[in-house]
């Protein structure tokens, strides 16, 4: 079975924006349940390069920094603490931080178009701040909205010139559109929405909390399916073998390294009716733990707050993880209310 996007991208289609050039497509979208219009996109697609940040990222982020030239051309630089990066194996050793993305970002509401100016490559994730610079784009990344049917249409000239549109774009691509149409659609879907604020368990932390959900689901009902679709999920990772037990699971899965060696990462879940916690643990191929994420649930009102703790003891409970939790959440609400679970 392949992977399943948000919506289906096509390279290499024929531009109806610059004609005799190629241009990698969505498909309608106006055909997907529900619908995302063009203004949503567009909408959605600002917000995400305003907040590029996801769950991963958001571990390690130092700071994420918005300087507008106006409401329509605004500059944004993401960069991740060396020392933290250090700390996981993927900094340089001596705390340099990494410039994961600086691009200054031009929107055209009339014309529905976005254009990015990078200035470090995305494919490797940035560059280190002393080796970044602003003095000429190394890409220049467009997003064009089409009508008839709503679609997106999505290209890149690269520092020589070239104008990308293959397999590898979109690929690329999916990245981008997968997150701001599945955030869309579950926002459209969600029964119970889900954003940062302070932990109800302990006083003054940070969390992030759904709204009280008596009216769509019961306690009991909701912890049970939880676990399911925990479990469900570990299952679906590739290579793993899954042992479980009365109030735990634990998942073991296998890959190979570089050289060949095969290294076994645990993910281990424990959770308790009784109490409402749930805990997810990740170790790597050494027994440390790479990060330790937390759902409470809570009786009355009833309410769900999660939270992650770093390898460095780090809380965090950021906007992109309130999103990951609001899908889960709403997924678990519909399968406990779902004949078939």
């Amino acid at each position: 079975m392949g992977v399943s996007h948000s919506v289906e991208l096509f390279a290499d289609q024929d531009s109806p924006t610059d004609v005799g050039q190629k241009s990698v497509m969505t498909a309608s979208l106006d055909d997907l349940d529900p619908p995302v219009t063009a203004e949503q996109f567009l909408a959605e697609f600002i917000d995400h390069f305003k907040w590029p940040i996801d769950p991963a990222a958001e571990a390690v982020l130092k700071s994420c920094t918005v300087t507008e030239a106006s409401a329509d051309d605004f500059t944004v630089k993401v960069i991740l603490d060396g020392a933290k990066l250090d700390s996981y194996g993927y900094g340089k050793g001596d705390g340099t931080d990494r410039m994961r993305s600086w691009k200054r970002v031009v929107v055209d509401r009339v014309s529905k178009r976005i254009t990015t100016h990078d200035y470090v490559p995305e494919p490797t994730l940035g560059a280190w701040v002393d080796e970044a610079s602003d003095k000429e784009a190394v890409a220049v990344f467009h997003m064009q909205l089409l009508s008839g049917p709503t679609r997106a249409e999505f290209w890149v000239v690269d520092k020589e010139g070239t104008r990308l549109s293959d397999a590898g774009l979109a690929q690329g691509v999916y990245h981008l559109t997968d997150r701001v149409v599945g955030a869309l659609q579950a926002a459209a879907k969600a029964k119970v929405k889900v954003a940062p604020g302070k932990s109800i368990r302990n006083q003054g932390e940070d969390s992030v909390l759904t709204q009280p959900m008596e009216e769509h689901v019961d306690y009991d009902s909701f912890f049970d399916k939880m676990t399911t679709v925990m479990k469900e999920k570990m299952e679906k990772l590739p290579n793993a073998e899954v042992e479980v037990a009365a109030t735990e699971v634990v998942v073991r899965v296998k890959e190979q390294d570089a050289d060949g060696k095969e290294r076994v990462h645990t993910h281990t879940i424990k959770h308790s009716a009784e109490s409402g916690e749930m805990v997810i643990t990740h170790t790597d191929q050494d027994g440390k733990i790479v990060n330790t994420s937390f759902r409470q649930v809570h009786k009355s009102p009833l309410v769900v707050e999660a939270w992650n703790i770093t390898r460095n003891g780090d809380r965090t409970a950021g906007a992109a993880f309130a999103k990951m939790v609001q899908k889960e959440v709403n997924e678990i609400i519909e399968r406990a209310n779902s004949w078939f679970g």
